[in-house]
């Protein structure tokens, strides 16, 4: 798996968001307009489990790159309700686009990496 620029920018924003799942565990729980307990648990692991594949991604391994895009897709899925939540403030709801938004982006960039190499004819 090559280290191309958009590659690179890929994880990188899939790790930030990991990060920012991950402080949610810390920082998002119990108050107005925040998640329940079991769905910061939630979001915690993937972020978690998304550093984790990161890291792997970063080294050269295919699972840990497909840990990332598993995991990205759930944690954005995860979210989704939220829309949908009367209590959720204005400025969450665009808190959470937002990271909808860099998810995609980052999904986008990293895909590629997914493929093989072309092997060469001898």
């Amino acid at each position: 798996m090559r280290h191309t620029r958009t590659f690179t920018v890929g994880l990188v924003l899939a790790g930030l968001l990991g990060l920012g799942d991950l402080a949610t565990g810390f920082f998002g729980v119990g108050g107005e307009g925040q998640p329940p307990l079991a769905a910061a648990v939630v979001i915690t692991l993937l972020g978690a489990i998304t550093l984790a594949g990161a890291w792997f991604a970063w080294r050269g391994r295919r699972g840990g790159l497909v840990t990332v895009i598993v995991t990205r897709i759930l944690s954005g899925l995860a979210v989704l309700p939220a829309f949908g939540d009367d209590s959720i403030s204005a400025a969450n709801e665009v808190l959470l686009g937002v990271g909808l938004a860099v998810t995609v982006a980052a999904l986008a960039l990293i895909w590629p990496g997914l493929r093989r190499p072309a092997v060469a004819a001898s």
